[in-house]
């Protein structure tokens, strides 16, 4: 578990977000972490690949039902090894936890950090 990506955390969205809300969230994230649009610190790259890496895998229904039963799978053996069945992993990464979306008058959906 040691190589393991919160792929929710890293778009800051919840893991019973709808498409609509990750798509907002990860145009907002690639929007502020984009290398060639912000050139003031130098691991934009990274976290860049980390981002379209995240909504590569959450916006294909298929791969995201992969991915969560994975992740089932993965806290099942942690309960039954160490006895609990969650473990925060927000924390070691820098992304914000959270996206706040909104819909405007006209029926747009907004994402901001």
């Amino acid at each position: 578990m040691g190589g393991f990506k919160d792929l929710y955390a890293t778009l800051g969205v919840a893991s019973t977000a709808p498409h609509e809300v990750i798509r907002a969230a990860y145009r907002v994230m690639a929007k502020l972490h984009h290398p060639d649009v912000n050139t003031q610190t130098t691991d934009n790259a990274i976290q860049m690949a980390c981002i379209n890496q995240a909504y590569a895998v959450l916006s294909c229904p298929q791969r995201r039902r992969e991915y969560d039963q994975c992740i089932e799978q993965a806290q099942k053996q942690l309960a039954t090894k160490r006895g609990f069945a969650h473990q925060n992993t927000a924390a070691r990464f820098n992304f914000p936890t959270t996206v706040l979306t909104t819909y405007d008058h006209r029926g747009r959906l907004h994402a901001y950090i």
